[in-house]
């Protein structure tokens, strides 16, 4: 039915990986495609939607916001004519404490998905965290995240994870750092601003998703490997508008230091955007809609 559609997809600055399927052709031509997004209204959902129909991809968006539910891809798969579905739907604060919530979103939604897509055959990419680690006691969000990857890699034949390392960029996702950074005058920092992370960009992120089609690995990182402290981070943000920054010399029970990066998953090699640059690209984009502070 799309044979016929060929789609520049657009990813550069990074070789073919050996034994990517049939989707991509040298050089990254898509032949294809309709697509489902679950969380197609969230933070990094909008972002990929847009992006995917830019390139002419046939996109059908799934989120609570818009009256729908990811379970309902089951019904979609079964009606076929379906290329690949995008799972990143999920309750996504680290600081959410409600098992039932998590339980219900993360895990239950999660094998439903992922058995629709093993039984019509359907390609399944999946949000997954740096956070997902057997070793994380502090945060239900990674431990779910970790059982994803997990029941995918034992249930799921052709599955993709995506380790998603604390992704920001225009219009960032209420309550993470770079949304205090933007909509308040004063924000508190713990642990003196020395917590480390590897801010990834949005547009990185994207390309990373659309990399993983063509991908048979089971699990990948999507990650700026820049690691700065919150700190650094906040100061980017406050060369660009007046903020008061107050360091707190406390950790959280559920601060992790640093934010380590798995070397043995495989890093999609992107060229991607330091932070540097990312922070100048959001307040260049909030100059040319006139969004002065």
């Amino acid at each position: 039915m799309y044979a016929d559609i060929v789609v520049d997809v657009g990813i550069s600055n990074f070789d073919v990986e050996p034994g990517c399927i049939g989707y991509l052709i040298h050089p990254f031509i898509f032949v294809m495609m309709k697509v489902v997004v679950t969380g197609s209204e969230g933070f990094i959902g909008k972002a990929l939607c847009r992006e995917l129909a830019k390139r002419g991809v046939e996109v059908i968006g799934l989120d609570r916001k818009c009256g729908t539910e990811a379970t309902e891809v089951c019904e979609l798969l079964k009606n076929g004519g379906i290329d690949c579905v995008f799972h990143l739907a999920a309750q996504t604060s680290v600081f959410n404490g409600n098992l039932e919530q998590i339980r219900r979103d993360n895990i239950d939604t999660f094998m439903r998905v992922a058995d629709a897509c093993n039984q019509n055959h359907v390609k399944l990419i999946y949000a997954s965290s740096s956070t997902a680690n057997p070793e994380n006691i502090t945060s239900m969000y990674g431990i779910s995240k970790y059982f994803d990857e997990q029941y995918a890699s034992i249930y799921c034949k052709a599955a993709t994870g995506c380790r998603l390392h604390n992704v920001y960029g225009p219009n960032p996702r209420k309550r993470t750092l770079l949304w205090f950074l933007m909509e308040k005058e004063n924000v508190s920092l713990y642990n003196c601003g020395q917590n480390i992370r590897c801010f990834t960009y949005i547009d990185d992120i994207v390309e990373g998703l659309i990399y993983a089609v063509g991908c048979k690995r089971q699990l990948i990182n999507i990650c700026n490997v820049q690691p700065v402290t919150t700190m650094y981070f906040a100061s980017l943000v406050k060369y660009y508008k007046p903020i008061e920054i107050e360091l707190i010399n406390k950790k959280r029970d559920f601060d992790n230091l640093e934010q380590s990066v798995n070397r043995d998953i495989y890093l999609v090699p992107l060229s991607y955007t330091s932070v540097e640059d990312g922070v100048k690209k959001i307040f260049d984009e909030r100059k040319g809609k006139d969004m002065s502070y």
